[in-house]
């Protein structure tokens, strides 16, 4: 069967076998379905246009991404993790480097693009939705633990904090394309945060 003949959002697992992959070819395809997904939106990004703008095959993607949907989580949301708490008495600083981060992983033209079809897609694929999740939580544990917010529900996936940060963006996102997430945003979410987080509980 053809590799074009493979499903666009779910294809067999990457080959880890046979000659090391060509690290040229891996950013030229990120590259080139960045591009794409701007040009043409999620809904009708193929694995052959990316192929064909990266100068490429859609078999040399299915060797590293399993379809579509791995493929643009991986395109458009950052790898950077999210820092983690550093032991200092600046709650409001701390918390606030929480958000810029979150804001710099999505505040990008292809991930906003992107977010309402990825986000369906990722639902219904539990490989890419464990590494959204992977990705989402970072180090956030730490920071609910060391303020004393660190009790969780058996069936929490996600640290509350991120659950509010990166929920307050997805919806923001999702309601409106072009919604500023300037440097006040950032200021308002981290006081919404920092506020009850560092009230004197007596």
């Amino acid at each position: 069967m053809a590799p074009e003949s493979r499903s666009e959002n779910k294809g067999s697992a990457p080959s880890t076998a046979g000659r090391p992959r060509d690290s040229r070819i891996d950013t030229a395809i990120i590259a080139a379905t960045r591009e794409l997904i701007v040009e043409t939106g999620y809904p009708a990004l193929s694995l052959s246009a990316i192929a064909a703008r990266a100068g490429t095959t859609t078999a040399a993607i299915y060797r590293r991404w399993s379809g579509k949907t791995q493929l643009v989580h991986e395109a458009v949301l950052s790898a950077d993790s999210v820092p983690a708490a550093d032991g200092s008495d600046d709650i409001h600083g701390e918390i606030r480097a929480v958000v810029e981060t979150v804001r710099a992983m999505f505040d990008k033209p292809y991930v906003r693009v992107a977010l309402p079809g990825l986000i369906a897609d990722t639902v219904a694929d539990p490989d890419v939705h464990a590494m959204m999740i992977s990705r989402l939580a970072g180090n956030l544990t730490a920071f609910e633990s060391r303020f004393g917010r660190g009790r969780r529900r058996p069936d929490d996936r996600l640290p509350m904090l991120a659950e509010v940060v990166a929920g307050t963006v997805i919806v923001r996102l999702l309601i409106r394309q072009d919604a500023i997430l300037d440097d006040a945003w950032v200021e308002e979410m981290t006081r919404m945060i920092t506020d009850p987080w560092t009230a004197d509980p007596s």
